[in-house]
């Protein structure tokens, strides 16, 4: 597929379009949800249109208005940003300061007396980036080892390791609170450094009148020379890498919020949160001409977004639950999230009010790991919330690939360090295409979506009509 532009108004066109089919439906919606409406939903979060709805995007604006427009159709309640006359919109906006390179940042490693030196574009290419600046003690370790707390360490690949490995040994060093990790650049980099062309390296986004994250971390992908000269170097060589900056201006990201309010004036005071991120990886500028440069994200993270929409859909639809429930998607999880980072800085109900956060994230294919029709729970084991579910009827069992640590990559585990009960709902069974061009509609599996989303409905509806409250199983609530 072509990336191109897309002009206001042919988007402005397409969601009109989508939202007169919504109207022409019958109003009485069925409490089951139709595999038209997911394909109608997801098809146009995920096309081309959408230019891979990148993180603090206009594009991701116009993912977080549409989503908000169906919230209007479905007949919830506002509870995004106010205009002058107090009138509430579905959309919250968040704003952003940004920083950039002024000049390509250095690596530089001292070893005594020794001190050694590497341009950006010229020697290697940063791959992921948490602060301008960072510093720690080379170490030296295989693939399959822990990096050290506060290291940078830099590891051989064995030849030919894929780009699902690198992503892997790059979680497991940020886990581990490494300052950074050192790596051969793959054939990709090789091709950018040596065009020319490179970019200088993006900084991390920060909320306006927020402190950032005090943890920094890179990932540097090295030059087969500089690598070997890397690697000969003694462990405990001081590393440093680092670059001139300044203040490049504001972002923003947004958020679609509606609320179903609940019926008992009790029960009402109790939230339940329905949540997912509507952000992905927009376009790659680098692709080469006449290769697929939208990463359209159906998978990462339009069908989470679809499952709100649809329960929202059927909730509303029905009798009014006794719980509130909030239905969120969020901006720029990809970029760190953001969204749900200002959401819970600035909760709409106190914090200890909300019983438990349900995400939803890649249910868009099934499994292998996992029976027929099944989906998963992140932190399954650690709480009260995925059994009782399940006991109510969900197709839900403990997640299969715990060395993937999937419970504190979504925007879930920034609820549950404030103490929410909060847990990921996914069937992501570690496919090829994460993170990749290829996530694209045309490689969901429909059918199982619509069943797993339906799977569903009854059980988060007794969630919300119980007096159930989920609760952290003893020491297994997150700290960090």
């Amino acid at each position: 597929m072509r990336s191109r532009v897309v002009s206001t108004l042919v988007l402005t066109i397409v969601i009109t379009s989508t939202l007169s089919v919504s109207i022409a439906q019958s109003p009485k919606e069925p409490t089951a949800t139709l595999e038209r409406n997911i394909r109608a939903e997801l098809g146009f979060l995920a096309s081309d249109a959408m230019q891979g709805r990148g993180s603090g995007t206009n594009f991701e604006r116009l993912a977080a208005e549409y989503i908000g427009s169906q919230f209007r159709q479905f007949g919830l309640e506002p509870a995004g940003d106010a205009d002058n006359s107090g009138q509430k919109s579905f959309v919250q906006h968040v704003a952003m300061s940004v920083a950039k390179f002024t000049e390509a940042p250095t690596l530089t490693i001292t070893a005594g007396a020794d001190v050694k030196k590497w341009q950006f574009g010229k020697d290697f290419l940063v791959t992921s980036l948490r602060s301008p600046s960072l510093s720690g003690n080379l170490q030296i370790i295989e693939a399959d080892a822990t990096p050290a707390k506060g290291a940078v360490a830099i590891i051989k690949l064995p030849e030919g390791t894929d780009a699902q490995k690198r992503q892997d040994i790059v979680r497991k060093a940020r886990t581990a609170q490494a300052a950074g990790l050192i790596l051969l650049e793959t054939d990709a980099n090789k091709k950018t450094r040596e065009a020319g062309n490179v970019r200088l390296p993006n900084l991390p986004t920060r909320i306006q009148g927020e402190a950032g994250s005090d943890s920094s971390f890179a990932t540097i992908s090295l030059s087969k020379e500089a690598f070997d000269a890397v690697s000969a170097l003694p462990a405990g060589a001081k590393v440093e890498f680092s670059g001139p900056t300044q203040s490049s201006g504001d972002a923003s990201t947004w958020n679609a919020v509606g609320v179903l309010r609940g019926s008992d004036p009790t029960a009402a005071k109790e939230v339940l949160m329905l949540s997912a991120h509507l952000d992905h990886l927009g376009v790659n500028e680098t692709a080469a001409k006449g290769t697929d440069a939208i990463f359209n994200g159906a998978d990462d993270d339009a069908s989470g977004c679809v499952a709100v929409l649809e329960l929202a859909r059927a909730l509303a639809a029905g009798k009014r639950p006794k719980r509130t429930i909030y239905f969120v998607c969020f901006g720029s999880e990809e970029r760190g999230g953001f969204g749900a980072q200002y959401f819970v800085a600035h909760s709409p109900v106190p914090l200890e009010q909300i019983v438990a956060d349900v995400t939803f994230e890649m249910l868009g294919r099934p499994d292998a790991k996992v029976a027929a029709n099944t989906l998963w729970l992140t932190g399954y084991e650690r709480s009260t919330l995925g059994p009782e579910l399940a006991k109510q009827g969900a197709a839900l069992v403990a997640d299969p690939h715990p060395e993937q640590n999937f419970f504190r990559r979504s925007d879930n585990y920034t609820l549950a360090l404030r103490g929410v009960v909060a847990h990921t709902v996914s069937s992501f069974g570690l496919h090829t295409d994460y993170h990749r061009v290829g996530d694209e509609v045309s490689k969901v599996d429909f059918p199982f979506m619509t069943q797993s989303i339906n799977s569903l409905m009854k059980p988060i509806r007794w969630l919300a009509d119980s007096s159930f409250k989920p609760a952290w199983l003893p020491g297994q609530a997150p700290t960090r």
